[in-house]
């Protein structure tokens, strides 16, 4: 049983320890940028980045209290799912921060599209790795056909996040401190599409891009275990 419990958390500890340092890299060019200038600018992607790996944080927890002999397993794994699915939405989040970029006079313009691409992409694999993990939860219990169903769900509401987030500028936080006036946003746009058609594109075409790049992260993730 033991070995059971820990076999998972020794198999993740390689994609952490790249998480990690993915993570590391693009701290240290926001560094190098403060240091070189004086200024914080794009510091506050260090604090977006910190809420990326909220997500996989509770995904990882979801499925450790998932596989532990416990009464009350069920309830608490789906707790840690809800509060997981609540915070998703600041992984993916991070390529929105590409609006930031300063093309015109600015002499650190490769510097700065780097900086902002690491954190995208990072905050992109951070969001991949939670849900590979969750989906990998909702497997065990009902399924892979289910969990494929359930990636696709969330990411359609992960894409709904992102845009509530960039261009309402809700955060995670909301959910408990505004629930209502989120869920009115929602009903509003789906109330009045064609006034609402810019949103509704932007979600449809982000869900096209976060579904596609996750396939491909799985099928390169099976095609690597298979071998």
């Amino acid at each position: 049983m033991i070995e059971h419990l820990i076999r998972p958390q020794r198999s993740r500890l390689p994609l952490f320890a790249a998480l990690v340092l993915a993570s590391a890299m693009a701290t240290l060019l926001i560094v190098v940028r403060v240091l070189h200038t004086g200024r914080l600018t794009y510091a506050f992607l260090v604090y977006n980045l910190v809420l990326a790996w909220i997500p996989l944080a509770l995904a990882a927890a979801a499925d450790s209290l998932d596989r532990w002999p416990s009464r009350p397993r069920p309830t608490v794994t789906a707790l840690a799912l809800v509060g997981w699915l609540a915070f998703l939405p600041n992984a993916p989040y991070l390529i929105t921060d590409l609006k930031h970029l300063r093309v015109e006079n600015n002499p650190l313009f490769w510097l700065d599209l780097t900086t902002l691409q690491a954190f995208a992409w990072t905050g992109l694999a951070l969001g991949f790795a939670s849900l590979a993990v969750a989906q990998r939860v909702v497997a065990r219990r009902l399924g892979r056909l289910v969990s494929w169903l359930f990636s696709g769900v969330v990411l359609v509401a992960c894409a709904i996040g992102v845009y509530l987030g960039r261009f309402h500028r809700w955060n995670s936080w909301d959910l408990l401190r505004d629930p209502m006036g989120i869920v009115g946003d929602v009903v509003t746009t789906l109330r009045h599409p064609l006034a609402s058609a810019h949103a509704i594109a932007y979600c449809a075409v982000l869900v096209a891009f976060l579904l596609t790049a996750y396939l491909v992260v799985q099928a390169w993730a099976t095609a690597h275990e298979e071998r």
